[in-house]
């Protein structure tokens, strides 16, 4: 995101450094752009396997 100050410049908002962490972790598990969804909660994983996993307590 950014923030527009007084002079119409865009500055950077800070970074988060433990969200930056746990949405590069999501993207590396496939929880983000993986090829196979859950079809309970639509967390995406690298296989049908572990989308199928995924919420089959609640199944």
């Amino acid at each position: 995101m950014a923030a527009i100050k007084e002079d119409d410049i865009l500055i950077r908002d800070e970074s988060f450094v433990k969200y930056e962490r746990l949405l590069t972790k999501a993207e590396s598990e496939g929880r983000i752009d993986g090829a196979s969804k859950c079809l309970v909660c639509g967390m995406r994983y690298h296989t049908k396997d572990e989308a199928d996993a995924c919420c089959k307590i609640v199944t």
